[in-house]
């Protein structure tokens, strides 16, 4: 019989060292941390050869793509100290009190989802890998806390998960739910009258989700949010946070998505689940470098394309509905 994954060695040298990592990075001065943040995204993009390589495919064949070489290798540059600023970030919440938090980042159409939370029916909050995720947890935390709840999926590493979810809910206050316990928490959580927070800007498999445009390309999305919102007849609000040019932050939350339900169930989870991954399109196209193109996001293709429109960029857009 195996150890319990907290007694093994393995696990407990990682926590101590994540521990560590942790403890180091609130120390120093914030410039310091940002720094080093910053260079451990240069490293990470030589050590992870193949994850750089995904970025420039996934970058060539969006709509996005860039013009040069040149142009292409200093946006690459970027997307990686982008993530290594926000692991520097992420690892500093704990440094930051409710009142730096609440001035430092801005939140646009927060009456939105506050009318949403005082109807008491729960909310659902969308947004995707798009610049600093967790701190605006900490945000919104602060209007209810102990309310939000973002849906994530495992890590694999126990101790990196058991890690990530306890300085979450400790200094980001917000309480995660794992994606592989099924839909009993998240009624749950909604029946509670709390926010559940999706992230939607994952690849899904060929059974899990429908083909809608993104950043001009056809990707499957995840279908699991529609069919919620429209279980629960609750609207969903989309939303990010992106990091400003002087290290501050700004969440958007725009106006709430209503279900759709029509007369068929289908069409009306692919016409909701457009407008969902339109919505993820237009904040990734407003700072791409702070959006996560080192993910297969269109690594599953619709049914009879063709080598050559998936190396075009998966022209036509495949079966998208029509908003």
């Amino acid at each position: 019989m195996k150890d319990a994954p907290d007694r093994t060695l393995g696990y407990r040298l990682t926590t101590a060292l994540l521990s560590l990592v942790r403890e180091i990075f609130c120390r120093i001065p914030e410039p310091v941390a940002i720094f080093l943040g910053e260079r451990t995204g240069d490293l990470l993009r030589i050590l992870l050869p193949g994850k750089a390589r995904i970025l420039r495919e996934n970058l060539s064949r969006s709509d996005l793509a860039l013009f040069s070489k040149e142009e292409e290798r200093r946006f690459e540059k970027r997307v990686f100290r982008h993530f290594g600023r926000l692991g520097a970030e992420f690892l500093r919440l704990p440094t930051l009190s409710d009142l730096e938090v609440s001035s430092r980042v801005r939140v646009e159409g927060l009456p939105d989802l506050l009318s949403e939370f005082a109807k008491g029916r729960g909310v659902l909050l969308l947004t995707g890998h798009i610049g600093n995720w967790e701190i605006a947890l900490r945000r919104l935390s602060l209007e209810a806390p102990g309310r939000f709840h973002p849906l994530i999926r495992r890590i694999k590493s126990p101790a990196v998960n058991d890690f990530v979810d306890r300085h979450r809910r400790d200094f980001g206050k917000g309480a995660s739910i794992l994606a592989d316990l099924g839909p009993k928490p998240l009624i749950r959580a909604l029946r509670s009258g709390d926010v559940l927070i999706v992230l939607l800007d994952q690849n899904a498999g060929v059974d899990e989700g429908v083909f809608v445009p993104f950043l001009g390309r056809s990707a499957a999305t995840y279908t699991s949010l529609a069919r919620l919102s429209l279980l629960t007849d609750l609207p969903v609000l989309p939303s990010a946070c992106h990091r400003d040019p002087d290290g501050n932050f700004r969440i958007r939350i725009l106006p709430p998505i209503l279900p759709d339900p029509g007369s068929d169930a289908e069409e009306a989870v692919s016409r909701m689940t457009f407008r969902y991954s339109q919505a993820l399109d237009a904040f990734v196209r407003e700072h791409p470098e702070q959006w996560i193109w080192m993910h297969r996001r269109w690594k599953t293709r619709p049914p009879g394309e063709t080598p050559r429109q998936t190396e075009n960029g998966g022209s036509p857009l495949g079966p998208a509905p029509t908003p």
